[in-house]
């Protein structure tokens, strides 16, 4: 089954690396033409690169997701270059950990801003092209977390506000033929999750937990954004999709 994403034109948030880059990627393939955004231009000039060279189309572009003034910067930008957007893959976020006691003002701000208001931001940014174009697709990248995890409270509480807003939009956006939904990964090993410090005991008990016994990759989450952002996704809106390994329980 063709998944008629030709020519179609999609924003691929936090694209510089790791699911990102898998996700921007898997969209140029089937062929969108592509805006890979990331805060670092550099990297993401690399994906467009790669992209051009697998035969794909895209244009990078530099942009902060937390803020109104970037995100509204990047939205003129992309339309200038590529058109409105069909598909917007909100999926820029990081972690900053800590204990309840611990954790500063400023790490629960920066990562609530950049996982949470950066979809609301960039949904805010992106619909009107969708609706003059008769349709699209949200897709918000969000986590297992927002089930809970330990010194994670400013990641879990965003991405659970994740879901709240695709359920939200979902609703607010379905009599415009714009589906939201959610992808929610489990542990994926990209480069930025192998290089965290206790990874070699993250990866342990997830291996020990998860009843698919293999790691996730970062194309497992691009795979589910395809069929979100395809013609056989059409009737799905307000979803949760867990890719997970079938792994729900942090321990």
């Amino acid at each position: 089954m063709k998944l008629n994403l030709e020519n179609k034109v999609a924003v691929v948030t936090g694209a510089g690396r790791g699911i990102g880059r898998a996700i921007a990627e898997a969209l140029a393939a089937e062929g969108c033409a592509v805006a890979v955004c990331d805060r670092d231009r550099d990297v993401a000039q690399e994906v467009v690169e790669s992209i051009a060279r697998a035969g794909g189309k895209a244009d990078a572009f530099q942009g902060d997701v937390g803020q109104r003034a970037s995100v509204q910067a990047l939205a003129v930008a992309v339309k200038a270059s590529l058109g409105d957007a069909d598909i917007l893959v909100n999926n820029a976020g990081f972690s900053m950990d800590a204990s309840l006691l611990e954790m500063s003002e400023e790490q629960w701000d920066q990562v609530i801003d950049v996982c949470l208001k950066g979809s609301w931001l960039c949904a805010q940014a992106f619909v009107g092209g969708m609706r003059a174009k008769g349709g699209g697709r949200i897709i918000n990248i969000s986590s297992r977390a927002h089930l809970g995890e330990n010194n994670k409270s400013n990641y879990c509480a965003a991405k659970a506000g994740v879901l709240g807003l695709t359920a939200a939009l979902s609703i607010e956006l379905g009599r415009d033929n714009i589906t939201v939904n959610t992808v929610a990964p489990g542990l994926i090993r990209t480069d930025r999750v192998k290089s965290i410090r206790y990874f070699e005991d993250i990866d342990r008990r997830a291996k020990q937990s998860t009843p698919i016994p293999r790691p996730g990759m970062p194309e497992d989450i691009a795979m589910a954004v395809l069929y979100l952002a395809s013609e056989m996704g059409a009737f799905v809106s307000g979803e949760t999709l867990h890719v997970t390994g079938g792994r729900y329980s942090s321990t």
